[in-house]
Parts: C-alpha cells; sequence; structure tokens
C-alpha cells in the first residue's frame, strides 16, 4: 500500500453509501468524504500545498475536520493538528516552527492568522469570506482540474506531527510517518476484529495520538467514526448517553473519562450497550473502577494500550479475569510488545537487561511504529536514542521512552512511573504512581492524583487530590488506609478533598493545574 489514504479510497470505491463519519446528527458516506476530501486537496495544491509540506489543522472536532485530515493526505501533505483551545501565541508557534504551507481553521480564527501570516488560509465556518481568504465549501466543491493528479505517497513520507509538552516550555513536534501509523492501524484492525459494522467512538482530539485508531482504523475496516463533541468529553453522563444513543460498539478513551462515565447516574446504561471492545491508554486505570466497568459490560473485551506519541501503541494487554480478582489493588500491566515493536529494557547506562521476571528499568522501543524524528530537533532525537547491542549484526535505534518498568511473573511489562515523576522523600526513592494506586483502592474514593511540592531535597512532601463517590469524604480513613499499605514516607502528608481534578486538552490529569490551583 501506499499510505494512510488507500483506505478511504477503496470503501468509497467498494461502498459509496455507507457511513464513514457522525457528528451531531449529520452523516458523510464514504463516497461524499472521497470526492470532498480530494476536492480539497485539488484546492490545496492549486494555492502551492506540495508533496512533503505541512498544513495546520486548527478546527473543532468536526465532519469538516475530518475532511481536511484526508484532504491534507491527498496532496501528499502532513496534517498538523493544533489544540482547538490553544492560545494564540501557542497556536502561533506551533504554525511558525512548522513553517505550515497552508492553515484550515475556524473563521473566528481567521483575523488573527492574516495579521500574523502570509500562507493561504481556508476559512470553516458562517464568516463569509473574501478574496484573501478561501472559503470551505468552495475548497471541498471544486471540480478538480483533468489535467490536476494527486500526488502519491510512500510509507516513509510523514504523514501528520503532533505537538506534546516539552522541557523547554515550547512544544516540540513528533513527526510520524504512514507507515508508522499503518504498522499499528493494520495491527489494531486484526487484533479488535474491528469489520464495516462496528461504530467506533472518536473521544480524542485529534492532535492527541489516540484519535490515529479512531480515525484510520476504523476508516480501514469500512466502520463508522462518531465524533465526541468537544463540549461534552468529561461529562460522564453525556458519553454514556451518545454509546447508548448512537449506538457505540467501540470505545477508546483514557481512564478519566471511563471513570466519569462510571460515576455519573445514567451509568447502567452501559449495561445496555452494544459495547463489544473497550481500549483504554493514557495513564493508569485505578483497577477498583476496571472493575467495577467489566462487571457492568461482562461481554466486553478490554484492552489495556500503552505506547508514547513517539511509538503509538507498542505494548497492549488483555483484561483478565485473573487481573480482576478482589484482592488486586495495582492497575493491571501495560503488556507485551504489539507484533511490529521491539522492547528493551535498560538500566541507568542504557545497557540491555534480561528480560526476565523482576527486572526494571527504562523501557525502550523499536520497530516500525516509531517516529521518524522530532521536527527540526536532531539534538533532542539524538538525546532520545539509544543503540541496542545486535549480535553479528548494526546495533538496533530504540526510543528512550523514560518511562519506568519491571517484568512481571508473566513476563508482561508493569507501569511503574516516570522518570521525572521520580522523587524523593527524606532520601527515599517513591513513585508517584504507586501512591495514587493504593489510594485509589480506598473507600469512597473515586479519583486521585498524587503531586510533589516543595524545592529542597529535605523539603519535599506529597500532596493528595481526592474526588469522593460520595459525599463527605472523611480523610482519616483514607490516611489509616494508607499507613497500612505503605511505608511511612509515602504518605501523603496533605489530603485535599475536590469535586474533580483539572484535566489538559487531550484529557489527562493535569497536575500542573492541581498545584496552581
Amino acid at each position: 500500500m501506499s499510505g494512510l489514504g488507500d483506505y478511504l479510497r477503496h470503501w468509497a470505491g467498494k461502498r459509496p453509501e455507507a457511513p464513514a463519519v457522525e457528528f451531531q446528527g449529520r452523516t458523510l458516506t464514504y463516497g461524499e468524504l472521497d470526492a470532498r476530501s480530494s476536492a480539497l486537496a485539488g484546492t490545496l495544491i492549486r494555492n502551492g500545498v506540495a508533496p512533503g509540506d505541512r498544513v495546520g489543522l486548527w478546527l473543532q472536532k468536526s465532519i469538516e475536520s475530518v475532511t481536511a485530515v484526508h484532504g491534507v493526505l491527498k496532496a501528499g501533505a502532513a496534517y498538523v493538528p493544533i489544540d482547538p483551545s490553544a492560545p494564540f501565541k501557542r497556536a502561533g508557534h506551533i504554525i511558525e516552527h512548522c513553517d505550515v504551507a497552508c492553515v484550515i481553521a475556524q473563521d473566528d480564527r481567521v483575523e488573527w492568522l492574516r495579521e500574523h501570516f502570509s500562507c493561504p488560509i481556508v476559512s470553516v465556518g458562517p464568516r463569509q469570506p473574501d478574496d484573501s481568504v478561501i472559503g470551505w465549501e468552495a475548497a471541498v466543491s471544486a471540480d478538480p482540474a483533468e489535467d490536476l493528479r494527486l500526488p502519491d505517497v510512500d510509507l516513509r513520507s510523514p504523514a501528520y506531527i503532533l505537538h506534546t509538552s516539552g522541557s523547554k516550555g515550547t512544544p516540540k513536534g513528533v513527526v510520524l510517518s504512514h507507515g508508522n501509523a499503518v504498522a499499528f492501524v493494520e495491527w489494531a484492525v486484526d487484533e479488535f476484529g474491528l469489520d464495516s459494522d462496528d461504530r467506533v467512538s472518536s473521544h480524542a482530539p485529534f492532535h492527541f495520538d489516540l484519535s490515529v485508531l479512531d480515525l484510520f482504523a476504523t476508516c480501514s475496516a469500512g466502520g463508522c467514526v462518531v465524533l465526541v463533541p468537544e463540549s461534552q468529553v468529561g461529562l460522564g453522563g453525556a458519553l454514556n448517553k451518545l454509546i447508548a444513543d448512537q449506538r457505540i460498539t467501540v470505545w477508546y478513551s483514557v481512564p478519566g473519562a471511563l471513570t466519569r462515565m462510571l460515576a455519573a447516574k445514567n451509568g447502567g446504561l452501559l449495561a445496555e450497550s452494544p459495547l463489544r471492545v473497550v481500549l483504554f491508554a493514557g495513564e493508569p486505570f485505578p483497577i477498583a473502577h476496571l472493575r467495577r466497568l467489566h462487571s457492568l459490560v461482562p461481554g466486553a473485551a478490554f484492552y489495556n494500550l500503552y505506547g508514547p506519541t513517539e511509538t503509538n501503541v507498542c505494548l497492549f494487554h488483555p483484561v483478565r479475569a485473573s487481573d480482576l480478582e478482589p484482592h488486586l489493588t495495582r492497575p493491571v500491566p501495560i503488556g507485551r510488545p504489539c507484533p511490529y515493536a521491539r522492547t528493551f529494557v535498560v538500566d541507568q547506562d542504557g545497557r540491555p537487561l534480561e528480560y526476565e521476571p523482576g527486572r526494571s528499568g527504562e523501557l525502550c522501543v523499536a520497530g516500525d511504529s516509531v517516529m521518524l524524528g522530532y521536527w527540526r530537533d536532531d539534538g533532542l532525537t539524538a538525546a532520545k536514542t539509544v543503540l541496542i547491542p545486535q549480535d553479528g549484526a548494526e546495533p538496533l535505534k530504540a526510543y528512550r521512552t523514560g518511562d519506568l518498568v519491571r517484568v512481571d511473573d508473566d513476563l508482561n511489562h508493569v507501569f511503574l512511573g516516570r522518570e521525572d515523576d521520580m522523587v524523593k522523600i527524606r532520601g527515599h526513592r517513591v513513585e508517584i504512581g504507586e501512591v495514587e494506586a493504593v489510594l485509589s483502592a480506598a473507600d469512597n474514593v473515586r479519583e486521585v492524583a498524587c503531586v510533589a511540592v516543595g524545592d529542597g531535597l529535605d523539603d519535599r512532601a506529597i500532596e493528595a487530590y481526592l474526588v469522593p463517590e460520595e459525599h463527605p469524604l472523611d480523610v482519616w480513613p483514607v490516611r489509616r488506609h494508607c499507613l497500612a499499605e505503605l511505608p511511612r514516607y509515602m504518605v501523603p502528608e496533605r489530603f485535599h478533598v475536590v469535586g474533580e481534578l483539572p484535566t489538559t486538552g487531550t484529557g489527562k490529569i493535569d497536575r500542573r493545574g492541581l498545584v496552581e490551583s
């Protein structure tokens, strides 16, 4: 195959009337999505977009944004999705740093874009375009010129650039190729048995790597992707209703969304839903909540997926009944490598350790799904690469995830935390994730997040933020629970009872926001 665009072309030819994407009562068929994205690709090419260019997408999640993704790929360019809620300064940095050839944006951002950038702009929304802006309907309905041929791409071509937080205070761009995505997508279709009857939720924003499965695995299988409105992504009750009303069969999100769905008064809707596959990734899923969710939807297959943006999903763990036994308090393992990935556990000096039970260290990943590199930052790419010796062959380049893992008795990887989440409390090394796992098992605790506070080596302390199942929450039983499970130095110094935990634009817990609130 030549790239991610092959999936849409295939189903547009085979089942043009089948629904490809649905959003708030609107549906676009495969034939319509193919035609509109091809017209958009032609518009982009006529306005100077060439193969290998980048096109910024500063859009709310919508049928238009799905069309834009496919149109950019058909033009041979890479799409650069920008958080629709991003401050203008951050969005501008991404646009400038990626040297985009065009920006497709909501119409309320067009004036600012015109003031600061000279590239072509496609405006999405009710605003009437003028001579300096390309209107959306004109862009997606224009008849391609007879002599206009959409370019070919290959698996090595960049497909998209996703931006993650950078340690220097500016976002870093992760460049992923068609081949990187295809390796994951085709495995996912096979592993989860996706087909044309599936209705797959799209909970993740398009600037978050979870969206790759939503958009492309669904398209590969000929199914229908159902977009979750951005206004509902944090509302458990609304998500339960969407699953029931839209007859969702495959769900994929961060665990926090599923936890909020369980806590909603209409959580019983999940028991009546057609869900057959539930996928979660991005952060540990407290075992008590996973156990409860599994009991509501016992017929569904549950998977824990692991992989930073730089690697796509590279480890997975099908949840088994033995993982959910009542005496267990730790989250399920992150599992074993996907067929296209090779993983290594290395010591602090980057030396690979034997793959055997009890080994622990930093997880490194090699294989077809690993990124091309960081955009215009060869130094960072090199710093995050380790060379793994191979018998009689060139050393293998692997990505250093910065995640700490342990190999368990079943040769699964168990997530221990981040190297940068490792803190020292009175000289002891403490994994924040371990403290959170214990707190999650306490009575009347629905969600928890811990942060380390204090500046000096002798002044570090852990503080816990707790969301109760029911109000009020007495923290003294929670403290006693911790003291029974953890050494004294690991027990949080302070417990804060809060109504909810702040989240980032990708749905993960915003720990910085906790400290600053």
